[in-house]
């Protein structure tokens, strides 16, 4: 371990996880406008496999100093069901970057952790109280405030935008739960490995050769997706992820800051005061169950 390494590694565990997630912010805020880019020029099942192959690629130095025992670990199990789930996220989020905004796409994404209360409500059986549910209420309004069915000519990429929040919800769950025996590099490496061969299946029948302006994107595609993936998994294995998760949330400027310079997008009023909407109810979520578990802590005590 050099110098820097070790000075780094004795830093408080919650400085260093506020450093790897704003690394995966920046990561995905950069991925969005690769995949806004590809998706122009060639089908959203394409640059998946694109995604998935390059990340392979750009694995290959990691791969080299690795032994075979190194990557299998004893989750394997929840290893691929968090692939399988990532692949089915990825392919829905860049159908939805194909024709939609790259803000809207983020803001109901957003929405993944609403889902992630509903579903242990429903499947888990957990207690949920009523002030939560106002929570969970007020994002999806937000939700319907970005969309406004009815008032506006429905897109059906918007469901590609709630099939990747559904995807995010699980693969979240399964990231803390693996985070403490599984590096991120494993679980990035089996990802792409998965998503590889699935998305080419679904790619053939419309598969068109990447042109000379598309091959400089290629491998950004790569490698932002397997840094968000590795970042991640390291800031939520240095600190809770009721610090580090908020910070997701700094995504949606950033990115909107780069669709703006790259493909001149502008978001409506609407995108925003319905982000706003999403961003406060989950904000209140993680504050309430923050401050439930140290209530919980402080009885067992």
């Amino acid at each position: 371990m050099t110098a820097l390494a070790a000075r780094f590694a004795a830093l408080p565990g919650p400085v260093r996880g506020v450093f790897w997630m704003m690394l995966q912010v920046v990561s995905m805020a950069s991925l969005y406008v690769v995949v806004r880019k590809l998706t122009f020029t060639m089908p959203a099942t394409e640059a998946a496999f694109f995604r998935g192959f390059m990340g392979l690629v750009v694995m290959l130095p990691w791969l080299a100093r690795r032994r075979l025992s190194e990557l299998w670990a004893p989750e394997w199990r929840f290893i691929a069901l968090r692939s399988s789930l990532s692949a089915a996220g990825i392919l829905c989020w860049f159908w939805a970057l194909s024709g939609l905004p790259v803000t809207d796409v983020i803001a109901i994404q957003f929405t993944h952790p609403l889902f992630v209360i509903v579903g242990a409500a429903l499947i888990l059986r957990e207690a949920v109280g009523p002030r939560r549910w106002a929570g969970v209420a007020l994002g999806f309004i937000g939700m319907l405030v970005i969309i406004r069915p009815g008032l506006v000519d429905f897109n059906v990429l918007v469901l590609g935008a709630l099939g990747s929040a559904l995807s995010n919800s699980g693969v979240q769950l399964i990231t803390k739960h693996v985070s403490a025996n599984v590096t991120g590099g494993v679980l990035a490496f089996y990802m792409n490995l998965f998503l590889a061969p699935v998305a080419l299946v679904l790619a053939w029948d419309g598969w068109v050769w990447p042109g000379w302006t598309e091959l400089p994107w290629l491998i950004p595609v790569g490698l932002f997706g397997t840094l968000a993936h590795v970042f991640l998994t390291r800031a939520l294995k240095a600190a809770d992820a009721s610090l580090v998760g908020p910070l997701d949330f700094i995504r949606l400027p950033i990115a909107a800051m780069f669709g703006w310079l790259m493909f001149g997008e502008f978001s409506d009023l609407w995108t925003w005061v319905g982000a706003g909407a999403i961003i406060a109810s989950v904000l209140y979520i993680t504050r309430r169950e923050t401050r439930d578990a140290a209530r919980r802590e402080a009885g067992a005590g």
